[in-house]
């Protein structure tokens, strides 16, 4: 049972750090907004000072989209969903704020500033401590089915190393498959996480039967998926790579697919806060399945592949989860209002114009890359301006958190 906190001492902290979704979701919204400005200013030609960017535009777009947002926002996910796993109050107060901290100070030098040794410690400090009052009270409980986010964390930590050694200087890793392992281990998260959470969303969100568990189902999507994760991440031989790897993305991709199928999608479609996570979890599957093509000679290009998972899978479900969980976690309705319904709307027609767009029209490229970074910015920007004052203030019913 959740421990009862003193409400008086409750009361004291700001509510921006009661929680961790508070301000990862806000903050991390709100810088993704100026990353992709950046990044659009970038593309069309209106930027070309390398004092920005980290003075390597191609590097710092897909770390910081990696490492500071999408990380950001799973740390703020985990921090408060493992009050509800656990029972024992999540990290709150001057323990947030210094996490917190630590994340703000190295998104704003790595925008501004240069390569240099200090931000990499910065940046390299928040995610383990994040990751160690994620597991303090799973140990404390014993629930040892949650621990693996730790060590799935720690691995994020280990990649951002070998980014930030790179652009350093200090180490020559193949950018490539990092990226590539980045963009596996967050997928694995969305996966795991999402297959817990839409199901129960959907059954509760659409008043039909209760979706129920198949073992053998979640199994079959899950074995591979963290096959394909130790495929990426271990040095596999090329021999056997070549096939392993491409197998692997098109099993992951069809398992999940089957798994997928269960979820009563159609019964979504007037249910704006579960439609769009059913779109994302889709963009995933699809995300794998082309790049499981690519991977096996096909004609399908890695970049368009790649933004099937990371703009529509990953950031398509991030927006859903933060809509949802923000609303849930401050003691409010579970409806949005039509702007945040344009929003979601605004997220599809950002990872389409980023992927099929740029694929049936090539001449497009630079056109497609800069709106699709618009068409992120607004529907980011929508979610900052409505959620600021949800995300920034106590809950409606009193309650901590």
């Amino acid at each position: 049972m959740m421990q009862i906190l003193d409400n008086e001492k409750e009361q004291k902290i700001m509510p921006l750090f009661r929680l961790a979704f508070r301000p990862f979701f806000l903050a991390a919204s709100a810088f993704s907004v100026i990353a992709m400005l950046v990044w659009a200013l970038f593309w069309s030609g209106l930027l070309t000072n390398n004092q920005l960017m980290y003075g390597n535009p191609l590097w710092w777009h897909s770390h910081e989209m990696l490492i500071g947002f999408t990380g950001a926002v799973i740390i703020g996910f985990l921090l408060t969903a493992v009050q509800n796993w656990t029972g024992n109050p999540g990290v709150r107060g001057g323990k947030l704020a210094a996490i917190f901290v630590l994340w703000l100070a190295a998104r704003v030098g790595l925008l501004l500033g240069q390569p240099h040794i200090i931000w990499m410690i910065i940046d390299l400090s928040w995610i383990p401590l994040a990751a160690y009052f994620l597991a303090k009270p799973i140990i404390i409980r014993r629930q040892w089915n949650n621990l693996f986010f730790t060590p799935l964390l720690i691995l994020l930590t280990l990649i951002n190393a070998a980014m930030h050694l790179n652009v350093l200087s200090l180490a020559q890793f193949d950018q490539h498959q990092l990226t590539l392992a980045l963009v596996t281990v967050v997928s694995v998260i969305v996966l795991v996480v999402g297959g817990r959470v839409i199901p129960f969303f959907t059954w509760r969100g659409t008043d039909t039967a209760q979706i129920t568990r198949l073992d053998k189902i979640e199994w079959l999507a899950l074995i591979p998926s963290w096959l394909l994760l130790l495929n990426v991440l271990l040095p596999v031989p090329e021999a056997i790579n070549r096939f392993s790897l491409p197998a692997l993305f098109l099993v992951t991709g069809l398992t999940n697919l089957v798994r997928f199928a269960r979820w009563r999608s159609f019964s979504t479609c007037k249910v704006p806060l579960l439609w769009s996570l059913h779109f994302a979890y889709a963009a995933m599957i699809v995300g794998m399945l082309l790049l499981g093509v690519h991977f096996a000679g096909g004609s399908v290009g890695y970049s368009t592949a790649l933004h099937f998972i990371t703009v529509g899978g990953m950031g398509g479900m991030i927006l859903a989860m933060m809509a949802r969980v923000s609303l849930g976690h401050t003691g409010r309705n579970l409806k949005v209002g039509r702007i945040v319904v344009i929003a979601f709307v605004l997220m599809v027609a950002c990872v389409l114009t980023r992927t099929l767009l740029i694929m049936l029209f090539p001449a497009m490229v630079i056109n497609g890359y800069v709106l699709s970074a618009v068409l992120w910015t607004l529907a980011f920007g929508i979610f900052t301006i409505v959620y600021f004052p949800i995300l920034t203030k106590p809950r409606l019913d009193g309650r901590p958190g």
